[in-house]
């Protein structure tokens, strides 16, 4: 599973628990992912300790030919002008993600670790610190639109996607802290109150909750039904007619 699944799992009803599950086993992501270069640039742009503006301009210089070309393909275009929507509301948003002062530093791609039965992808944008012996955390930038809290009329739905966002961030910390952990202090000792994420859609940068421990267990006890249930998982119907 990918940590943002099993975030949602955590947070979801039980009938929505059953799709997120299915989609997890049955589903594979785009090889490519169609925000991938919106989210390249984005790492870059912070973990340079100057923040040069030049590196969002160049990419969305890039991005914004791409989507004018006529002879690639339709998907390509949209995904070209989502990207520079993503850097764009990223520009606009900046002081409020609260990055900007901190010293980043790119983060390795890991390998998928095993929590209680269930192998999990974590992949964190950024390590914060670290070091032989010393404190360190990882970040990660959420771009993700689903649920758009902009998208909506209704100040009461606008607060709830808002709140399923930071709830999921508050999983994704958790998850990010475990995954540290499972590093047997190769990065540094993992430090709570350096693990982040900031929510591009809506405009924050979040930190452990105050039950974070409970999220942990939570975590561990949620791998532990899925381990146990998985193999029952049978694909919908709607696959076989793909």
């Amino acid at each position: 599973m990918s940590a943002a699944a099993l975030a949602e799992f955590l947070i979801m009803r039980p009938d929505a628990q059953q799709n997120v599950l299915h989609d997890s086993k049955f589903l594979r992501p785009p090889i490519v992912n169609a925000n991938a270069d919106a989210t390249r640039a984005l790492r870059a742009y912070n973990v340079d300790p100057r923040r040069p503006p030049e590196i969002l301009i160049r990419v969305k210089e890039t991005l914004t030919i791409k989507a004018a070309d006529r002879s690639i393909k339709p998907k390509a275009r949209e995904n070209a002008l989502r990207c520079i929507e993503i850097i764009e509301l990223f520009e606009r948003r900046e002081n409020t993600l609260g990055m900007r002062r901190m010293a980043l530093a790119a983060a390795p791609r890991f390998d998928a670790i095993d929590i209680e039965g269930v192998t999990v992808s974590i992949q964190p944008d950024f390590i914060v610190g670290g070091g032989r012996g010393g404190r360190v955390g990882a970040g990660l930038l959420r771009v993700a639109k689903t649920p758009d809290p902009d998208a909506c009329k209704l100040l009461a739905t606008k607060e709830k996607r808002g709140e399923h966002r930071r709830e999921m961030a508050r999983y994704l910390i958790a998850l990010m802290q475990i995954l540290i952990e499972s590093q047997n202090g190769r990065l540094g000792t993992p430090d709570r109150d350096l693990f982040f994420v900031s929510d591009l859609r809506l405009g924050e940068q979040i930190g452990a909750a105050p039950d974070h421990t409970a999220r942990v267990r939570a975590i561990r006890a949620a791998c532990r039904q899925i381990r146990e249930i998985w193999p029952s998982i049978q694909p919908k119907a709607a696959l076989y007619q793909k």
